[in-house]
């Protein structure tokens, strides 16, 4: 009787020790690469359902690139707390932030399971932002996926720094976390909403932060946040992190990313980016006060914009920031081009940086943004594909030296197809009737070669 006793003694303990989270929220098996991706709904149509500090989370499974899977509950049931962070390869505060994720895994990767989990493209081209409905595309240029493939694709480039100039720009620190990849269905940004927020979650399955804006000073809605004082809250530690600003007395300074100048280059059509960086050289918070105060572009159809961390409104001259003592904040300048004026173009803007509660001397930066020519020269690549004459007025010519078989999509800026047909090894002559004006792209074997402007069509 004694034995029996004991045996449900024990049982409790052992229940005691599985996390209770609420019902998972998908995606079961692992998803094939052809699997559509579903209807993607804008907030501004839907609105999210907060997950609050607090809350208990929801479990789920999700994959990588390679198939590996993290399951919630099998995380935490380990011991482990999770900080996971919501992120896309066009969501600049994102990928912004990312050397702070890599810092707080390197600390403290034995008692926090840090990744981040791939959701819809913040600013895609040539549809809207899934946020708010918005049309605001970024760089690197990325449309929508409309396949688990492509959001398999688009990571890989993420993790290679791919469509970077020069390559690396965009992601300026190896990641060190895993990324695994939302369902098709969107299922994790259903729930969990977006686009750069953040869940430090402990071992008992409770949400014990969330941020918005994963460890942003200068988050869109006002509201900055420290990872590190969460962290040190939750472990009860003191990470050396974790900064809080109470007097405004400090100094800083501007400077460019080491892989950028005052002058940009790209093509009709493209933003234009200037990546530099608002440095805290001081032992006290400092106020900075933003202002462009020049603003020529080559015609009404270009604009330009401030962003410090996130990007204002073209119309928006002014904005200020607040930064901690030693800390940084990402500020860049963008141009953004027009597809119909095949250049060279050039836009010209000034910015001025001022202590507000200082007596330091005002900084002013100039920034000029190029549009290259789009040459009617033959158009040479190294696998042997040739691209003529560019501008053209529908009629093409294109070489393939070495390739029996090629197949050939013309696309319009939204991705979608306007003409395909098979190119054969050498040159072929192309004739694209009725084709408005415009940039297209040149896709030959599902990789994208190069931009086409039409300037009228036969």
């Amino acid at each position: 009787m004694k034995r029996i006793i004991i045996s449900f003694l024990c049982l409790p303990v052992i229940v005691a020790g599985q996390v209770h989270l609420k019902p998972s929220i998908g995606i079961g098996a692992l998803p094939n690469d052809v699997d559509s991706v579903c209807t993607i709904i804008s907030r501004d149509q839907v609105p999210w359902t907060p997950v609050n500090q607090g809350d208990t989370a929801a479990d789920f499974t999700l994959y990588d690139i390679n198939g590996n899977s993290v399951n919630l509950a099998s995380v935490l049931n380990s011991g482990k707390h999770v900080l996971m962070v919501s992120g896309s390869y066009t969501c600049p505060i994102f990928r912004d932030h990312m050397s702070i994720l890599n810092a707080v895994s390197a600390q403290y990767g034995s008692q926090i399971e840090c990744f981040v989990v791939y959701t819809v493209e913040a600013h895609p081209t040539g549809s809207p932002m899934p946020n708010n409905g918005n049309v605001n595309p970024t760089n690197p240029s990325y449309f929508q996926p409309s396949t688990y493939g492509e959001r398999k694709a688009i990571v890989q480039d993420l993790l290679n720094g791919v469509n970077g100039t020069p390559p690396g720009s965009y992601i300026p620190v190896t990641v060190n976390v895993p990324i695994y990849i939302d369902g098709p269905c969107n299922q994790w940004w259903d729930y969990y909403n977006a686009p750069n927020n953040a869940y430090l979650i402990n071992t008992n399955g409770v949400v014990f932060a969330y941020h918005e804006w994963f460890s942003n000073s200068n988050p869109p809605n006002n509201q900055p946040t420290n990872i590190w004082c969460d962290i040190d809250s939750l472990l009860g530690v003191n990470s050396g992190g974790c900064t809080q600003v109470t007097t405004l007395n400090g100094t800083f300074d501007f400077q460019f990313k080491s892989t950028a100048t005052s002058t940009a280059y790209a093509s009709p059509g493209d933003v234009i980016d200037v990546f530099g960086e608002l440095i805290n050289d001081s032992n006290d918070g400092v106020k900075v006060k933003i202002r462009r105060i020049m603003n020529q572009l080559p015609s009404n159809t270009w604009e330009s914009s401030i962003c410090v961390t996130f990007c204002l409104p073209s119309d928006v001259d002014t904005t200020s920031v607040v930064i901690a003592a030693g800390d940084t904040v990402d500020f860049s300048f963008h141009f953004y081009s027009d597809p119909l004026m095949p250049g060279p173009d050039t836009g010209r803007a000034r910015i001025r940086f001022r202590n507000v509660y200082g007596n330091q001397q005002n900084i002013e930066q100039s920034y000029r943004g190029i549009t290259e020519p789009i040459t009617t020269d033959v158009q040479e690549h190294e696998n042997g594909i040739s691209v003529y004459p560019n501008p053209s007025n529908g009629i093409v010519y294109i070489e393939c030296i070495g390739v029996l078989k090629s197949h050939l999509v013309i696309a319009d800026l939204k991705g979608v197809s306007v003409r395909e047909t098979i190119l054969n090894n050498g040159k072929n002559n192309l004739v694209f009737k009725g084709l408005s004006q415009g940039i297209y792209f040149v896709n030959i074997d599902g990789v994208t070669r190069q931009k086409l402007f039409v300037y009228r069509s036969e």
